[in-house]
Formats: C-alpha cells, structure tokens, sequence
C-alpha cells in the first residue's frame, strides 16, 4: 500500500500538480538571494516584505521616540502603546532581514523572535482591551493591574517560546524563519506554542471587546437624555473620548490586518502544498505592517504629530537631557539627607520622585 501510494503520488506529480510549488520552492531554496531570484513571484514576496518591514520598523521607531524623548510612558496608556511597539518593532525588524535558509543558527534565532513577538504582540492587545473593559466600568485602574499584564505577556511569550529550541525545531518555515512544520511534532508545537494561545486570547478579545462597545454605546445613549450642563456628564464624555476611543483602535485595526494573514493560513492548511501566490502576496504585505498601521493611528492627533517637527523634537532632546542631569542631582543629594526630607525639582518644592509616582498612580495623568 505503501509503494502504490507513493507511486501515485509520484504520477501525480508529473502530471502538472507540482508546478504551483514551484515559486515557493524557488524561494526557499533561493535562501539570501531572494532579491535577485530568476522567479519574479519570489522577488515580489520578498520586496513586498521587506517594504512593509522597514515602513513598520520606521514607524515603531519614531513612536517610540516621541515616547521617551516627551516622557509620555509616565502615563499608564502609552505605556501600553510602548510595550504594544517593542515586539511588534522586533517582528519588523526579523522580516526585514534577508532570508536565511534552515540549515543556518540565524534562521533559528530569527524564528524564536518571530514567534516571541507574535505571543508578546498578542497578549498585549489582549491587555488593552482587559484595560478598555476594566476602565469602562469603573473609570480607575487597580495598581496591581500593569504588573500583571507584564507577567502575563512576557513570562507566557518567553516560555512558549524556548520549548521549540532544543532538537532545532525552529528554521525555514515558507517564506519566514519560524517552527519548521517538517515533522508531525512540529505542527504540535505551532499547536501548542501558539495557534491555541493566539485563538484563545481572540476570543477573549472578541468578548471583551463587544461588552466594552455595547457598556460604551449604553451610556452615551443615557447621557442624550441628561442637560448637557451637568459637569459630571460631560467630564465623563471626556474621560471617554480621550483614553476609551483613542485605544479601541488598536484592536479594531489589528483584527482587520489579521483577515489576509488568517485566510493564507487556512487555504495553506486546507489545500496543503498548493499555496496561492495571490494570498501569500496579500499575507507578505500586510504581516509586517502593523507597526507602520499603529504609528499612523498614534500620529492621527495633531498635536502628536506636531512633535515630530525637528525644532520641537530639538527642544524636547534638550529638555530630556536637562531633566535627566536634575533627576541625577536629585539622587546625589538624596544620599546626603534624610529621607523624608523634601527636596527642590523644576522650580518646585516636590516630595521624593518614587512616592510621588506611587502616589498619582490612579491621577488622571496617569490614566491619560
């Protein structure tokens, strides 16, 4: 049975079923020289990629630095904007690199940030929507909060992640370097290392996302029905606008680049070995973007994009470093004083840095 199937896999073959695999074998074999592959369907994966890889790359960089350079991750918001960029810039960073073949450690390692990124940049779209739900019904967030969500994205992304490093199970994986899917054990680990944690944490996000929009559109359908004078209405129309909408879209677009990727991977388990160059364009195109699609929603408000003006971004490295010496002065001195004595910081008498922080963990800068 064994040999009459082989055969009739062999005839089949020959018959022409072969010859939509050839692209794809052709850049798998092509390893580095992707760019300069005799296929053009090989080259249009790979400048596809590689494009959308460095236009993500760019616009996590330049979020991230407006961050850091404006002190913006002093609020809880936009340091969940931060750790949303830090693996999606990782995952950016592997797909613009040039295709290794399998048989190379590069190819390895790549993989394993590949799938970390992927686990990180899921569960942390998982946090802001848990952040979306939680603040829509009470308006506050619990201290415990933000340290639970970095054990949650980091510790389950990094241990999920080394279980395919011992036997080399990460290397050529298409057109990316991920788990290789050669063997039966290898689809168990895409299974178990992510497939089964990415559908989870959708569903989740799903659920989650629908009692947010439908607890949001309640309430502003029972504020229609209040004075518009009343000051507690209109603050909490605010509050919503200014931290409830702004971070819905993270999510919302991440679902909607999720569509293309998702029907690839479904065709290519459906119809296995006869890939559709159509999908995997689609796929190569707007797997890496994401990081440029959440530095586009990042700079929608003007006043951000101000920022990005070279006198402004001056003036804000100016003040940072300024800053930074003052907070050195601080500490030296806190060294020489007793602690609770109160010490001068921006013209201004504060009381010391960290229980200051402590203390406007739930202030609305915090929340903003």
């Amino acid at each position: 049975h064994y040999y009459i199937t082989n055969n009739l896999r062999f005839v089949n073959d020959m018959k022409g079923t072969e010859a939509p695999n050839n692209w794809l074998i052709a850049c798998e074999k092509e390893g580095v020289n992707q760019a300069h592959s005799s296929d053009p369907k090989c080259r249009a994966i790979f400048y596809a990629r590689t494009t959308s890889a460095a236009l993500s790359a760019l616009g996590c960089f330049l979020v991230l630095f407006i961050i850091i350079v404006y002190k913006k991750y002093t609020r809880f918001t936009q340091r969940l904007v931060m750790y949303l960029l830090l693996p999606t810039f990782v995952i950016s960073a592997v797909s613009v690199y040039p295709y290794i073949s399998d048989s190379t450690i590069s190819c390895e390692v790549a993989g394993f940030f590949m799938n970390w990124g992927l686990l990180s940049q899921r569960l942390i779209i998982l946090c802001i929507v848990v952040h979306l739900l939680v603040f829509t019904f009470n308006q506050t967030r619990p201290k415990c909060l933000e340290l639970l969500f970095h054990v949650v994205t980091w510790g389950l992304s990094f241990c999920f992640s080394i279980i395919p490093i011992p036997g080399h199970h990460y290397g050529s994986a298409g057109v990316w370097c991920w788990i290789k899917g050669v063997t039966h054990y290898e689809d168990e680990l895409r299974l178990g290392c992510f497939y089964i944690w990415v559908w989870c944490c959708v569903s989740i996000e799903i659920v989650c996302f629908t009692i947010v929009v439908v607890r949001v559109r309640r309430l502003l359908r029972r504020f229609q029905g209040m004075s518009s004078s009343n000051p507690e209405v209109e603050e909490t129309k605010r509050r919503f606008k200014k931290y409830i909408y702004p971070l819905m879209l993270y999510p919302l677009v991440n679902f909607i680049l999720a569509i293309p990727v998702t029907a690839n991977r479904i065709q290519n388990w459906v119809n296995e070995g006869h890939p559709v160059f159509g999908l995997f364009l689609c796929h190569s195109i707007v797997f890496p973007l994401w990081g440029f699609c959440n530095a586009m929603m990042y700079f929608m408000n003007k006043e951000t994009l101000l920022q990005l003006h070279p006198y402004n971004v001056w003036e804000g490295i100016i003040s940072w470093r300024r800053s930074s010496s003052q907070k050195r002065q601080i500490s030296s001195a806190s060294n020489d004083q007793a602690p609770d004595i109160d010490f001068a910081y921006a013209g201004g008498a504060v009381t010391n840095p960290s229980a200051l922080h402590s203390a406007t963990m739930d202030s609305e800068s915090d929340m903003e």
